[in-house]
């Protein structure tokens, strides 16, 4: 079946998803305020009163090409290897490609590693390369996600819109504490430290400002943690000047990086975290 042939039985009423009534709207700004409005029916999009409604007003209206340059993981990768190189996580192996092979998979050592897709969020695995291991279901996963266009996911981020394609594989370093810098106008207003891959104890959830002291309200969950104890301020404030500089030129973004050896890594930035599916509470 064609595009357009899959498009009119769209028109029909057929295959109503997220996905394709984003991929078919005419108008994809107001599909993405309707979608925004169903999920967050309190949040206002065109006159923003918080900064939830700020980052979805960002998320709709904010059309900053490097935007689109920094969703890229591959190109991210690149440009922080060049500009930071003490923040890369090496090795890195990366794939150009719209579909992801057996070749290039056997061209990987063996080890503990994730891959990811450069073209979406949530879209990596991570697995034990061995003798024995089968690879065929990660393929097939990550040619799924290869053929999809994130844009259409989530009402309409336009920064992953024909994104090119292509796989990271990075060494997987165990259960890494995040540490999430929410950046406003090339300001820092939150700090948040959580477990992307692995269990979130109590203990690892914090919520704090960019000094690592406490805020009056907090984005998500009520943390466990609301001041940094000296240990994790002095990596904070190692991190803090790369958080900055990445952060200038944007209205919103939240710079994502790891500690390993008390030593700041980069990990992503990201321009409209859960899609802008977020709460604030006030404490």
């Amino acid at each position: 079946m064609t595009e357009e042939e899959y498009r009119q039985e769209w028109l029909k009423g057929l295959y109503h998803t997220d996905y394709n009534n984003c991929r078919f709207a005419e108008d994809k700004v107001q599909y993405a305020k309707d979608w925004i409005k169903n999920l967050l029916p309190n949040v206002n999009v065109d006159n923003p009163q918080n900064i939830i409604d700020r980052i979805n007003h960002y998320k709709i209206y904010d059309k900053n090409p490097d935007k689109a340059l920094w969703c890229n993981k591959i190109w991210a990768f690149r440009k922080i290897k060049e500009t930071f190189p003490e923040l890369a996580i090496e090795p890195a192996y990366i794939f150009d490609c719209e579909k992801f092979t057996k070749e290039m998979f056997d061209t990987i050592p063996d080890g503990k590693w994730i891959i990811k897709c450069n073209h979406g969020s949530g879209w990596n695995m991570k697995f034990d390369k061995k003798l024995g291991f089968s690879a065929q279901f990660l393929i097939d996963q990550i040619n799924e996600w290869l053929f999809l266009d994130y844009s259409f996911l989530s009402g309409w981020e336009w920064q992953y819109h024909n994104m090119p394609r292509g796989v990271i594989i990075q060494p997987d370093l165990g259960g890494l504490m995040d540490w999430s810098f929410w950046c406003e106008n090339g300001q820092i207003f939150g700090v948040q430290l959580s477990r992307k891959f692995g269990k979130n104890l109590e203990e690892d959830y914090c919520w704090c400002d960019e000094n690592g002291n406490r805020t009056d309200y907090v984005i998500g969950i009520e943390p466990a943690i609301r001041v940094l104890p000296p240990s994790k301020k002095e990596i904070l404030n190692k991190i803090k000047p790369y958080a900055l500089e990445l952060a200038k030129g944007f209205k919103f973004v939240r710079v994502d990086f790891y500690s390993i050896n008390s030593q700041p890594k980069f990990g992503e930035m990201t321009f409209s975290p859960c899609s802008g599916k977020l709460v604030m509470g006030l404490v």
